[in-house]
């Protein structure tokens, strides 16, 4: 028994040492915008959510689409020839494209998206910067996680974490936090982080630029379905604020849902971190049937269980803090919370699926399962929110979220067992 446990603690060192340098940056963002709310009122908290959705659907469609597949076939590259510039040069690519198309969004539809957070065309101006800011961090930690240095990634983002923060909490102090400024601090610690970690990375893997078209389209083949579906995932993640607005919400009441989104949100970017680590061991040991077992039979519940205590943790004590951090202010955002960390058990039981499943190339099934999630969350948004306002909109998110671990759950048992030969 005592052995057991021995080698348990020594195969789970590396995803401890991981778990820990990932975790916390990961709490440090989520830890940002709570600090935020509270120097801003509900009305300028909701001004913030709204902008940062916009940011947040370019960078889910044009820079997380491209991670997973960088990642895959970085791995598998490495693996044949020991550099990865064939992949680096496709990523770098998109890197820059993103941007670009950013920043020409900005220019031509400006009005529209100052219409809809309520924003100046300064405050547009400082958005972009806080998207390139956002674009180069996460080029920099996909770029580590690509030459299998996890935890450079983890410090990366822990650097991220903690400039974000700091630079947050220095600006309350005196006096000078604003839509403005917040958004410059995204562009401030992408700089810290590249700054930092540029003698880090082994360009020898990287150099010489090699943009081979047959690589590029293989990347893209797999980039355009998770592109198609980072997509929806937006919509799964945004939706809400489109729909009480569109039903006559106002800024203070997307500020309250906001917040109370923001530790779901931050839930489930932590529950991420488990396919952060394991894509490249699966898409290495795909077909080694033991490794695999290990994975899904073994590592797969002791995680489920410790992340099971914590959301537990975080549901009884929420309201406690939010009064003690934030008084009578957003007193709608605990509810809202509660009923999504539901939500956050679903979402951390069926990641474990998703490194498996990206690594198969079944990302048809992925997008589909996306597809069917947004209906559900759209439709019942629509007929809950006019009835239930933001617990509405909550329910709504905890239902789609069910759908998705049904067929994540059919699809492993139907089909993957026997695929994984498990």
């Amino acid at each position: 028994m005592l052995r057991r446990i021995g080698q348990d603690l020594k195969q789970g060192k590396t995803l401890l040492q991981f778990g820990f340098l990932k975790g916390l940056p990961q709490a440090l963002g989520m830890i940002v915008p709570f600090v935020i709310a509270k120097f801003f009122t509900e009305e300028l908290f909701g001004s913030y959510s709204l902008a940062r959705m916009v940011i947040f659907f370019f960078s889910t469609l044009l820079i997380a689409s491209s991670q997973t597949p960088f990642v895959v076939y970085a791995n598998q590259e490495r693996t044949q020839t020991g550099k990865i510039n064939k992949s680096f040069s496709v990523q770098f690519a998109f890197f820059v494209f993103s941007i670009a198309v950013f920043l020409a969004v900005i220019s031509v539809f400006g009005k529209q998206i100052g219409s809809l957070a309520e924003v100046s065309s300064v405050d547009l101006l400082f958005m972009a910067l806080g998207y390139v800011g956002i674009a180069l961090k996460s080029f920099f930690c996909n770029l580590f996680m690509a030459l299998g240095q996890r935890i450079k990634n983890s410090l990366a983002e822990f650097v991220f974490g903690g400039f974000t923060l700091a630079l947050v909490l220095g600006l309350s102090v005196i006096g000078a936090i604003n839509l403005r400024t917040v958004f410059l601090v995204y562009f401030i610690s992408a700089t810290a982080v590249f700054v930092i970690f540029i003698k880090a990375i082994d360009f020898s893997q990287l150099l010489p630029f090699s943009f081979a078209l047959a690589h590029f389209k293989k990347m893209f083949d797999f980039a355009k379905w998770v592109m198609f579906g980072a997509t929806v995932v937006y919509f799964i993640n945004w939706v809400d604020n489109i729909v009480l607005k569109m039903f006559g919400a106002s800024l203070g009441d997307i500020g309250e849902y906001g917040l109370g989104y923001q530790v779901f949100k931050g839930v489930v970017m932590l529950s991420f971190m488990v396919n952060t680590y394991f894509l490249p061991f699966v898409s290495q040991h795909i077909n080694d049937a033991a490794k695999m077992r290990n994975y899904l039979f073994n590592k797969r519940p002791k995680i489920f269980f410790l992340g099971l205590v914590v959301i537990g943790l975080l549901f009884l004590l929420s309201p406690y803090i939010f009064k003690l951090v934030y008084g009578d202010a957003f007193p709608n955002s605990v509810t809202v919370m509660r009923i999504l960390l539901v939500a956050s058990v679903l979402v951390l039981y069926i990641t474990f699926y998703t490194p498996v499943l990206n690594t198969l190339k079944k990302y048809k099934l992925v997008q589909a399962t996306h597809v069917l999630q947004i209906i559900a969350k759209l439709v019942l948004s629509i007929i809950l929110v006019p009835r239930f306002g933001l617990r509405g909109a909550a329910i709504a998110t905890v239902v789609a979220y069910s759908c998705k671990t049904v067929v994540y759950e059919l699809y492993f048992r139907m089909r993957l067992r026997a695929l994984l030969r498990l």
